[in-house]
């Protein structure tokens, strides 16, 4: 089974399963990045819609390829639009304040993370913030990306990147 089927099996008790974990990286993660309500949010990977709900009100893009996407819709959430499809095939020509991947990379087959992330980076505004965090246990490390913060939260590793002027690709 792999992490779409997994996700599409436990859409109906996702929440039940992860609302504690998920929140607290949430908390953290919002409170390295200091989001303003002006912001415009992308979230990669928005599982059920905890990121949006934390953060009502903000305008926020959620992809989010399973039928937790439904979820998110069903929540009737002002200013947030929902993308039911893979990042990598997610397109668009807006540029976001914040970039957040919440638990996700982890999911993605190898060959892909690198170019998930280069695409999550060109989506930052310049200036723009990428927020990403990826189960301890799954082994994968940014650092060598040189985040301008990296820390714990729950059972993830976060890394936080900003995005210059001149850069094209982490």
């Amino acid at each position: 089974m792999d992490s779409l089927d997994y996700y599409n099996a436990i859409a109906g008790s996702y929440e039940a399963l992860y609302l504690n974990e998920q929140t607290e990286k949430i908390e953290k993660l919002v409170d390295a990045v200091k989001p303003k309500p002006s912001d415009m949010i992308l979230d990669v990977g928005a599982g059920s819609g905890l990121l949006e709900e934390a953060l009502k009100g903000f305008h926020i893009t959620a992809v989010e390829p399973s039928d937790l996407a439904d979820r998110i819709t069903e929540k009737h959430l002002e200013n947030v639009v929902v993308e039911k499809k893979r990042f990598a095939d997610f397109n668009t020509d807006r540029r976001f304040d914040i970039v957040f991947s919440i638990t996700v990379l982890q999911d993605m087959p190898g060959e892909e993370r690198s170019a998930a992330i280069d695409k999550m980076l060109e989506l930052c505004k310049p200036g723009g913030k990428l927020a990403v965090s990826v189960l301890k246990k799954s082994g994968l490390d940014y650092s060598n990306l040189n985040p301008s913060i990296k820390g714990e939260a729950g059972n993830d590793i976060f890394f936080i990147f900003i995005k210059r002027d001149q850069e094209k690709k982490l």
